[in-house]
């Protein structure tokens, strides 16, 4: 019995979803048929059509600028998925716009995920509870089994912007 067929590895480009992909790899190895690879770009606020509905020239250059980082965002996730062997798993790769913890947890259920491995930079306490972590938002709303992967601090990076 293979316990996970369909792999959701979330991506943000820190050091903690490449230890996530990383494991993500071993885990098609050993029994994963398929993996999607997943990026979330969060769109700002100012996206919003409706918040911005008589701005018809600031929208389409936001919307370009999103469009430019979605293709730097896809070329990243390949380089990142050639760097490991994922044995015979058929790999995907998608790039979201949107809230983080929703689209990841709409987009494993849609794609029937058995499991979700992310990266969790492993915040408690005070800092956990004013920030919320997208790591803890997706294991409250996603249907299925969620694995957060964490590095020794001394070798943790976060993303560019965080």
């Amino acid at each position: 019995m293979v316990l996970f067929k369909r792999i959701v590895v979330a991506v943000d480009f820190s050091d903690f979803s490449q230890e996530a992909l990383r494991i993500s790899a071993g885990l098609a190895r050993a029994c994963g048929e398929e993996v999607l690879v997943l990026h979330v770009c969060n769109a700002p606020k100012a996206l919003d059509p409706t918040l911005m509905a008589a701005q018809g020239r600031a929208i389409r250059s936001l919307i370009e600028l999103q469009k430019e980082m979605a293709k730097l965002a896809e070329k990243k996730l390949d380089d990142w998925i050639g760097h490991y062997e994922w044995g015979e798993a058929k790999i995907d790769r998608e790039v979201l716009t949107g809230s983080s913890y929703k689209q990841i947890a709409k987009r494993a259920r849609e794609y029937e995920a058995d499991l979700i491995v992310m990266g969790s930079y492993g915040r408690s306490g005070f800092a956990r509870m004013l920030i919320g972590s997208t790591t803890e938002k997706v294991l409250r709303k996603a249907g299925c089994p969620v694995m957060a992967v964490t590095i020794p601090a001394v070798e943790a990076k976060k993303p560019e912007g965080s």
